[in-house]
């Protein structure tokens, strides 16, 4: 299998991602939303990856850099960086990504694998494509969707699978809200390699934009295409909200356990950090707290990154506060989500609401 990532995922959360792309949206007190696309690939046997890379790519490239963490750095394959350039973002302003897979088809044809693994970086899910393989091969698949049938209704926008009992997808739709017992696509795509060409080749001179919309969409009578029901924890990450509530999942230890803890990893850049300190008057409770922490007051509920440094008394609860943040004496935060090198006053109060949480962004003065 040939693995292909596209980072240029449209921005969902414009109020944390207005200086990094989404993929490189912290996550889980170290990790970055693109991680999971990265190691759930690499866990498949995938030796060769190429990111698609977005407009804005600093931040990307700072963090995978060589990808050694995920055993790309190879002398041979290895990871492949596939840069946006000035015509791409001219012809598509509104996210389309056609010409994005069309400008990198000699990157598909170089791998020179029958298979071709597509996926996009806002899922957090820790997914086997192996199983996923296996599936493909047995049904004779020409493409198989990976689909999660949700257990709730899901706000934002999403795509919508519907499947026979056997698997075969047989319609497919753009929803602005995913109901309960719903397909919901999760974005990974598994495609025969040489089909693939053909079709981004024609939609390419044919003037159409959207992959999904476009082209798999109007295959679904023409070619066989079956959809992959994955059982496991899966968030697909397109608002505030969302982002807020599958960080808070993270809390519950069955769905940690789930995503971080399998025989698969989730595999991230390493960064060295002493221990977490917890001074004499510190209490924390259901909370993740990274290494490089120095807590002197209340966390509760929370998730803090590497390097956050909480004041005595200061009262930290349901909030998100990211790396080399300094929260000052006294301090109350509740429902808040903080971007990181920030600094929150003494005595300052900061509340949002568990459905709209306050967002503190860079440079911002609280």
């Amino acid at each position: 299998m040939l693995g292909l990532i596209n980072l240029q995922c449209p921005n969902t959360m414009k109020e944390l991602s207005a200086k990094r792309p989404l993929a490189s949206e912290p996550f889980g007190a170290k990790f970055r939303l693109m991680d999971f696309a990265l190691s759930n690939m690499v866990n498949a046997g995938i030796n060769t990856v190429g990111l698609i890379l977005p407009f804005h790519s600093r931040s990307v490239l700072d963090h995978v850099r060589s990808a050694k963490e995920w055993n790309l750095a190879r002398k041979q394959n290895g990871l492949y960086y596939l840069p946006m350039d000035e015509e791409e973002e001219l012809l598509h302003p509104q996210g389309g990504d056609i010409y994005s897979y069309f400008k990198n088809l000699r990157y598909v044809e170089a791998g020179q694998c029958r298979y071709l693994l597509l996926s996009g970086c806002d899922v957090v899910a820790n997914i086997d494509y192996e199983e996923v393989m296996h599936f493909h091969r047995k049904h004779n698949a020409n493409i198989t969707l990976v689909y999660k049938k949700q257990e709730e209704d899901c706000p934002g926008e999403g795509y919508v699978l519907k499947t026979t009992a056997n698997g075969h997808v047989i319609g497919m739709q753009k929803a602005a809200n995913v109901k309960k017992d719903e397909n919901l696509f999760l974005g990974a795509v598994l495609i025969d390699s040489e089909l693939f060409l053909r079709m981004i080749r024609r939609a390419n001179f044919g003037g159409k934009w959207k992959f999904f919309d476009e082209v798999l969409a109007d295959n679904v009578e023409n070619l066989r295409i079956f959809g992959f029901p994955f059982k496991g924890y899966a968030k697909r990450i397109n608002s505030i909200d969302s982002y807020f509530q599958s960080s808070m999942d993270m809390l519950k230890q069955e769905n940690w356990r789930e995503i971080f803890h399998q025989d698969n990893r989730i595999y991230t850049k390493i960064k060295d950090e002493a221990p977490a300190k917890y001074m004499e008057e510190a209490r924390v409770t259901n909370s993740l707290v990274a290494n490089g922490c120095i807590i002197e007051g209340t966390v509760e509920n929370s998730i803090l990154f590497r390097k956050v440094r909480v004041g005595r008394n200061a009262v930290i609860r349901n909030s998100i506060i990211m790396q080399n943040t300094n929260v000052g004496e006294d301090a109350i935060l509740d429902y808040v989500i903080c971007d990181k090198d920030r600094d929150i006053q003494p005595e300052a109060v900061l509340e949002g609401t568990k459905k709209e949480p306050l967002c503190i962004i860079k440079h911002e003065v609280r």
